[in-house]
């Protein structure tokens, strides 16, 4: 028998008994997908709520925070505590390592301009009153200056004594130019005008008169034993032994900075050990003492200070940390380059190595006890590595 006919002999009530069951299912479907739908919903915002919560505490868990634990991380050697170096540092091929000779040289210009300086060090003040001041001296004066008869702010030295060098264009127009033709012991009138973009508007476009006294004329000593045994004799006996001092205390002081400037460009660190975090707790710990010695400093001086230490560095607390990361990755992997070379050459480092260190520098130990109570030995070790380092390459290096 066919469906239609099955459909048409259907009582009218069984129809209407279907239609509720199909109209309950359908209801029921709704609800089944309505919750579904919240389900959804609400699995989507607890994973976020979870995620800006597992952020949250990530930045709190990783947050750096100052200390002053110096050795902290590093073994009693100095190393990282830790750490094989040869597991983070590559392109570091110190053995084969090679220098520029422009590097590294110092050249005879460099050698007398050191001289010069020197003699200019120790230059002494004529008062003869035969002498007479020419372009390109350095006199030694005292001035009063006026406008309209008044003194004004800046204009007076105060019985201080000024070096000034004629022709350097130090004071305003035409002022040092008088001077030339006089003698120590003389008093002249220095008459000048002051530009129209003068830096203090109450004297632009002034006329002003200067009353100056020239006390002497600076002469330059000639450079001979007699200059090196009066004021070098802790260096050398004689003028040639001193400058033969100077160019090879020069030469390795060009050398250590060439092969550190090497060593820094050629060394690469992808990943950085745990001790990355502690070493960016002692920057920022430096940091901050930096800050608090400048605030006080400002204040002593000027009266006011930095409001914040966001105002001291000029930065918000977000690029403070990217600097301070960036800072301590290129320190840390500087640090681990050195200790790769001490550790391929089985160099370590004891606490002689830091006695010896103060001795060079100052003399003497007298600051053993309070460095190490402050930092710790393992730090101030650490701080040895870039030296030592330096001059197991010194071996290999080769300059051309």
């Amino acid at each position: 028998m066919s469906n239609s006919v099955n459909d048409a002999s259907m009582s009218s009530s069984k129809k209407k008994r279907i239609e509720r069951q199909k109209k309950h299912e359908n209801e029921k479907r709704k609800k089944v997908l309505s919750k579904t739908i919240l389900l959804c919903i609400g699995v989507v915002a607890a994973v976020a709520v979870c995620f800006f919560v597992v952020r949250g505490l990530y930045k709190s868990i990783t947050k750096v925070k100052p200390s002053d634990d110096f050795s902290a991380g590093l073994a009693e050697n100095g190393f990282i505590d830790g750490v094989k170096a040869a597991d983070y540092v590559t392109g570091l091929d110190y053995k084969n390592m090679k220098l520029a000779k422009a590097d590294v040289e110092y050249t005879d210009e460099e050698l007398q301009a050191d001289i010069d300086s020197l003699l200019d060090a120790h230059k002494e003040l004529k008062e003869d009153a035969s002498l007479e001041v020419k372009d390109g001296d350095t006199v030694n004066i005292d001035y009063v200056g006026t406008v309209d008869g008044e003194e004004f702010e800046g204009g007076n030295s105060n019985g201080a004594g000024y070096d000034l060098e004629i022709g350097s264009g130090s004071f305003v127009d035409n002022f040092e130019e008088q001077l030339i033709g006089t003698h120590p012991g003389d008093s002249v009138t220095v008459k000048v005008t002051f530009p129209d973009d003068y830096s203090s508007e109450e004297l632009q476009g002034k006329a002003a008169e200067f009353a100056v006294d020239v006390h002497g004329i600076y002469e330059l000593r000639e450079f001979n034993d007699d200059f090196v045994a009066e004021f070098l004799s802790d260096e050398a006996s004689t003028a040639e032994e001193y400058k033969q001092h100077v160019k090879d205390t020069k030469y390795e002081e060009n050398l250590e900075s060439a092969i550190e400037e090497k060593i820094t460009e050629v060394s690469v660190v992808n990943n950085y050990p745990k001790y990355l975090k502690q070493y960016k707790s002692i920057q920022m710990y430096q940091d901050q003492q930096t800050y608090e010695q400048m605030n006080q400093m400002y204040q002593s001086y000027y009266g006011s200070g930095f409001s914040s230490f966001n105002e001291y560095t000029g930065m918000t607390d977000e690029e403070y940390e990217e600097d301070l990361d960036t800072r301590a990755k290129n320190q840390l992997t500087e640090k681990l380059a050195y200790q790769y070379v001490l550790e391929s050459e089985g160099v370590s480092l004891t606490e002689q190595d830091y006695r010896d260190y103060l001795k060079d520098s100052y003399g003497n130990e007298d600051q053993f006890d309070s460095n190490v109570e402050e930092f710790g030995l393992p730090y101030l070790l650490s701080e040895q590595l870039r030296p030592k380092a330096v001059e197991i390459i010194k071996k290999y290096v080769t300059v051309e």
